[in-house]
């Protein structure tokens, strides 16, 4: 009956609309949506968001405007807070912050000001294993080699990849990392190794690594020291995970606890807050768009590989992370200093 009924409305020329898209074109006809990108211009999570910008409002009812602002400091506790206290919280806003957020503020990081748990997600693009990586005239070619002298790694804040990976490393496999803070996102740091003022550095993502940077792996600039993740990268199967460094049960839950971001990725998120008929609204053009075949072929052009999750993955990754022991959190936290 339905079907018929749909039938003679095409007769006619009318089709039915949806009354909630009807209601969410109504409100973002004209309107700009912000994403917020908590590092500078260049790195994996800016260069993520602007693709993402590129098609996202083909896919929300009202077609808006969809642009990237970058808002970098304070290894991306500067933007959630922004996005997560300050932002409308309209449906306008979008967050793609530090992967590390929150498991940062199940530790107590310094200076937050946002509850994770709240976070609304929309989906991740990708995720793929954290890295520990030096440059090839470095000298450390090796774990075993960070292990016998200091070795400088370029970092963003404490919040940061740059930071946390050498200080756990240091604490549970004996290594010698020291971080030079201060450098203000991944393209900063990738300078720095290539100049020789910094050894090497951590960084997120190898996808986004390999499209960043395709010719430090293939003319084989860097040496791959170790990498974080629940499984090994397909394409660095000789490279150890941390996991597979600890011995005491102790040190594989505070590894664990450590390797939990690299699920998150680049994801992206509004704050609580934002209405939830417009959350749906944003998470089903979010699905839609990481799908869209043109978003694809300009990702593989730029050799950007797409791994998208739900919103709901990501919400139940967080709650499972919650149930840490206190103690492992308490002394992972002490570790990195938060």
């Amino acid at each position: 009956m339905k079907t018929k009924l749909w039938m003679l409305a095409l007769a006619f020329g009318v089709v039915a609309v949806d009354p909630v898209d009807a209601a969410a074109a109504d409100y973002y006809k004209g309107k700009t949506i912000d994403i917020i990108v908590s590092y500078a211009s260049g790195g994996g999570y800016d260069l993520y968001s602007r693709l993402l910008a590129r098609y996202l409002g083909n896919h929300v009812p009202g077609n808006p405007t969809v642009v990237v602002q970058n808002m970098p400091g304070a290894g991306g506790v500067l933007a959630t807070n922004h996005v997560y206290n300050v932002a409308p919280k309209d449906g306008t806003v979008l967050a793609a912050v530090n992967q590390n957020m929150p498991m940062f503020q199940l530790l107590g990081g310094k200076g937050v000001q946002y509850d994770a748990s709240k976070f609304k997600w929309l989906g991740v693009m990708m995720a793929s294993n954290s890295l520990a990586i030096t440059w090839h005239a470095s000298g450390i070619k090796t774990l075993e080699d960070a292990k016998k002298r200091e070795v400088t790694m370029a970092g963003n804040g404490v919040a940061d990849d740059g930071n946390i990976y050498p200080r756990i490393l240091n604490a549970l496999v004996g290594t010698k990392f020291k971080v030079i803070n201060g450098y203000t996102g991944t393209s900063d740091s990738n300078h720095a190794v290539e100049r020789g003022e910094v050894d090497g550095m951590s960084r997120a993502g190898y996808y986004s690594f390999a499209a960043q940077k395709p010719d430090w792996i293939r003319d084989k600039k860097i040496n791959f020291l170790v990498q974080f993740g629940f499984q090994k990268q397909p394409e660095l199967p000789d490279v150890p995970l941390m996991l597979d460094l600890v011995h005491t049960d102790e040190a594989r839950q505070i590894a664990t606890v450590v390797t939990l971001p690299t699920a998150v990725g680049y994801g992206h998120w509004v704050a609580p807050g934002v209405p939830a008929d417009r959350v749906a609204t944003l998470r089903a053009a979010y699905e839609e768009t990481v799908k869209d075949k043109a978003l694809l072929a300009d990702a593989e052009k730029a050799q950007m590989v797409i791994k998208p999750k739900s919103g709901k993955e990501l919400e139940d990754l967080i709650r499972n992370a919650a149930k840490t022991p206190k103690a492992i959190l308490e002394k992972t936290a002490g570790i990195l200093e938060w």
